[in-house]
């Protein structure tokens, strides 16, 4: 499971005293370790939940009017989080899979639930809706 890479990874990180992802992964490490000692059973898809959600707080906190040093901070730690996640498709994919089931005759209420059970977690919602919208108007 990604949270025995990630104990790991923070071990590694205070034996070389980068403070920032140390901290950074510890926090990771005990939101998922509390949530899976709540009595639910984790899945990766779970944990891949909780690190998406450290990175949407880093984003939101990046909008606002902050220093230098703590954006710097910021992106830093966005980064170590994204190093954990599958790779994501990229527009170029997504326009062709969509492309692809709009010729088929797919309509919005098909190609978001296809998606959600081909490509969970690998992609932008946003994204396919836009273009599942320029494709079928």
């Amino acid at each position: 499971m990604l949270i025995d890479k990630i104990r790991k990874d923070m071990q590694q990180a205070k034996i070389a005293k980068e403070t920032v992802k140390s901290n950074l992964l510890s926090t990771l490490y005990a939101e998922i370790f509390t949530q899976s000692k709540s009595g639910k059973e984790m899945t990766e898809d779970d944990e891949f939940k909780i690190i998406r959600k450290f990175i949407k707080n880093a984003d939101e906190t990046l909008s606002f009017d902050i220093t230098e040093e703590a954006r710097g901070k910021l992106t830093e730690e966005k980064k170590i989080l994204e190093a954990y996640l599958p790779a994501q498709l990229s527009k170029e994919e997504i326009e062709k899979i969509v492309s692809g089931l709009v010729a088929e005759g797919k309509t919005m209420k098909e190609i978001m639930p296809y998606f959600k059970v081909k490509y969970n977690g690998l992609y932008d919602g946003r994204t396919v809706s836009e273009l599942v919208k320029s494709k079928t108007a």
